[in-house]
């Protein structure tokens, strides 16, 4: 498994689940490698999948992938019609973004100090505690 972060990835839209399925069923052998055979690209490929919620307001079915440079130009290679309607930085994309395929690392825990984590511990805020009167 690679464990690099991606940096950012390319916004798909598609107007339904359907056309973003087909997507993917014509991308996947572009990126697969054959059998004995290894990636063309310098970059992984790889796609993530995302369903916005919907608001009560809204008909729109539509979904998102996001996808690497590694399968954009996957894609290119392969004639499919991909177009791109933004970027979103590993670490922006949805919590409920669902990983299709290829390996991506989650990004690194921001670091304060030398060797502390993120957040020591000691840095959470507290609940206010009284002691415990057992004698009662």
């Amino acid at each position: 498994m690679t464990n690099s972060t991606i940096d950012g990835y390319h916004a798909v839209y598609f107007d339904d689940v359907a056309s973003a399925v087909e997507y993917c069923q014509a991308l996947v052998p572009h990126i697969v490698p054959a059998p004995g055979g290894s990636s063309l690209d310098r970059e992984r490929p790889v796609v993530w999948f995302h369903v916005p919620p919907r608001s009560t307001n809204s008909t729109r079915g539509g979904c998102y992938l996001f996808a690497s440079a590694g399968a954009v130009a996957a894609a290119q290679r392969a004639g499919l019609d991909t177009p791109l309607c933004g970027r979103v930085t590993r670490a922006a994309l949805p919590t409920t973004a669902v990983l299709l395929f290829g390996e991506d690392a989650p990004p690194p825990l921001p670091r304060i100090g030398r060797s502390s984590p993120a957040r020591a511990a000691a840095d959470y805020p507290r609940m206010a505690s009284r002691p415990i009167d057992v004698g009662a």
